[in-house]
């Protein structure tokens, strides 16, 4: 008797050869020879295996999905709902699905200062940068300890806003800074960006407690961020900061991010074509020369409303060997010219500060740093100047600042210089009440 084994389909059955029998009368498959038996068997595996794949898809698609539900529910509370999280998750490429928070950092709008971090999860055991949120609230009366989370070194990189000039033995033929200058989003009202991160502010405009309140998204991974990446930064750092200013009873109303955001850039270019935050350099050496001044030149674009802005200039090589043999025969103690080549750049930054990030600057002097106050002007005889302003009615504090021995080398057109760079800025902005350091502030032996 043939073993018969029950089909699903119109009732038939198939006996153990596999041929298929309806109403007791068997049809066998059809021979087709050895070639097309083998194909019609091989046609049985693939839809087998495609049902098994097709099984593994919706199970990985399972597991995505609730991934990705977890880690939205884990960057919500992390960063205290003040962010979206699809937008987090869909930085740096295709974006991803699993992400660990660092336990240390939760933002709290109840706090001056708090932040939330998000990691990305690799392979078993292994985590990567992605994504930080920092909120910052700044009160119209600081108190001590707010006044000392204020304090900001503004030559707080001391080797310079340059990078190392000297890699793998040999120098870089164009200088490059370490961050880009602030770029302003449109007019600079609604915040600043540089190459990872963004910043936006909400100026508090009801006279409350709270004076204002600033969110900054910095991109964490290691690979260049793009011009999309850095516009979903730029949405969330302008929704952080409108939702937080909401939560503290700051009445702001937040700018629209702009149309489109400039690259920002790394090399300096020349002086002679410097635009933007630089321009006024290049119009300052075109009327008195340039002489010792820097060759080179980087700045952002110019934001009549940026509370944050700068330029830095540079000497470049040629430069450098020029003018050495002048320093050389007025210097007390020379520095070898290889060693300037080497480890000495010559450069000048200047920087301008408004509003809450004016109050709490100092120099980076070891044994004194000087409070660079607002409403004063003055040096701290360790190579910064500083002047200050009321832009809007808010303070404002221009810094200028140069290594040592390169602020002896351009002692004489240090006042003219810093002059140059303040009108600029005061004038772009509509400041008044403006404090210039005393000419013997600048001249120093």
């Amino acid at each position: 008797m043939a073993i018969v084994e029950h089909r699903a389909v119109r009732g038939a059955t198939v006996d153990e050869r596999g041929n298929e029998q309806e109403d007791g009368v068997v049809r066998e498959w059809p021979d087709r020879g050895p070639w097309g038996n083998i194909f019609n068997k091989l046609l049985c595996v693939l839809a087998v295996a495609g049902i098994g794949l097709s099984v593994w898809a919706f199970v990985m698609e399972f597991i995505d999905l609730r991934d990705r539900g977890e880690s939205r529910e884990r960057i919500t509370a992390a960063c205290g709902g003040l962010i979206d999280p699809d937008p987090v998750l869909g930085l740096n490429g295709d974006g991803i699905d699993r992400v660990k928070l660092d336990d240390d950092y939760e933002i709290s709008t109840d706090e001056p200062y708090s932040g939330c971090v998000v990691y990305r999860v690799g392979d078993p055991g292994t985590t990567y940068g992605h994504f930080s949120m920092a909120i910052e609230r700044f009160t119209v009366a600081p108190d001590a300890e707010e006044a000392e989370r204020l304090g900001t070194e503004v030559d707080e990189e001391s080797s310079g806003p340059l990078r190392s000039a000297v890699r793998d033995g040999s120098r870089s033929a164009t200088p490059t800074v370490r961050h880009a200058p602030p770029h302003p989003l449109g007019d600079g009202g609604l915040g600043e960006y540089d190459e990872y991160g963004v910043t936006a502010r909400a100026i508090c405009e009801n006279g409350g407690k709270v004076s204002s309140i600033e969110a900054t998204a910095v991109a964490q991974y290691d690979e260049p961020v793009t011009s999309g990446d850095r516009r979903t930064l730029a949405g969330l750092a302008r929704q952080a900061a409108d939702r937080a200013a909401g939560r503290t009873g700051c009445s702001a109303g937040l700018p629209e991010l702009p149309s489109t955001l400039a690259e920002p850039k790394l090399e300096l270019g020349p002086a002679t074509k410097a635009g933007g935050t630089c321009a006024w350099y290049r119009r300052f050496t075109a009327e008195q020369g340039r002489g010792q001044l820097p060759d080179r030149a980087l700045g952002g674009p110019a934001g009549k409303a940026s509370a944050h802005d700068a330029c830095v200039l540079a000497v470049g090589d040629e430069e450098i060997r020029r003018i050495w043999p002048i320093y050389a025969k007025t210097a007390k103690d020379p520095v070898d010219l290889r060693e300037v080549l080497e480890y000495h750049d010559w450069w000048v930054k200047t920087e301008t500060y408004v509003g809450d990030r004016a109050r709490g600057l100092r120099s980076n002097d070891i044994l004194e740093p000087t409070a660079l106050a607002p409403g004063a002007a003055g040096t701290d005889s360790e190579g910064v100047w500083w002047a200050s302003s009321v832009c809007g009615g808010r303070p404002a504090v221009h810094v200028m600042w140069m290594p040592y021995p390169y602020d002896g080398i351009v002692r004489d057109r240090l006042e003219a210089l810093f002059r140059a760079y303040v009108d600029d800025a005061t004038d772009r902005r509509g400041c008044t009440d403006v404090v210039f350091p005393d000419a013997a502030d600048f001249a120093r032996s």
